[in-house]
């Protein structure tokens, strides 16, 4: 894909991404995407992911990111953000930064954290997702290495 071809579907993903839009975040992701998540020692992972911290497939990605994780991770009845920073995008390579604000459902602290997402692309279609982030830092905001 050109430059601005990704650029165009990395920021229609990001509006359906913080709309909540299922079907549209569905339409920017190709059938077989991969989303590879951070792993941290001892993570359960999320619903839809394997051992490795790998989240397969069209269904089980907007599955997670259009809902489920958000909902199962932050207590939405409080104030939730994401601000983008910045998108750097190199024909079929698109990377943002964001940062993320929420209140952790589990603990009801406050979550502020900054994400580097990296997309590959092809067709018109997500096709990968790598995602970083302070693995550190989230675990102890969502009582994940807790014991008890």
């Amino acid at each position: 894909m050109e430059t601005e071809e990704t650029r165009a579907l990395i920021s229609r993903y990001y509006e359906a991404l913080t709309q909540g839009n299922r079907t549209e975040i569905q339409a920017c992701l190709s059938e077989d995407v991969i989303w590879q998540l951070p792993v941290t020692a001892g993570e359960n992972g999320t619903g839809g992911s394997d051992p490795k911290g790998i989240v397969r497939g069209r269904e089980a990605v907007a599955a997670e990111l259009g809902g489920r994780t958000i909902k199962d991770t932050f207590d939405l009845s409080k104030p939730f953000g994401v601000e983008i920073r910045q998108m750097i995008v190199d024909g079929d390579t698109a990377a943002v930064q964001q940062r993320l604000t929420a209140t952790a459902k589990a603990t009801g602290a406050s979550y502020d954290n900054q994400y580097c997402w990296v997309y590959s692309c092809a067709g018109g279609e997500i096709t990968q997702m790598e995602e970083y982030t302070d693995t550190l830092y989230a675990s102890r905001a969502m009582g994940w290495n807790e014991e008890g």
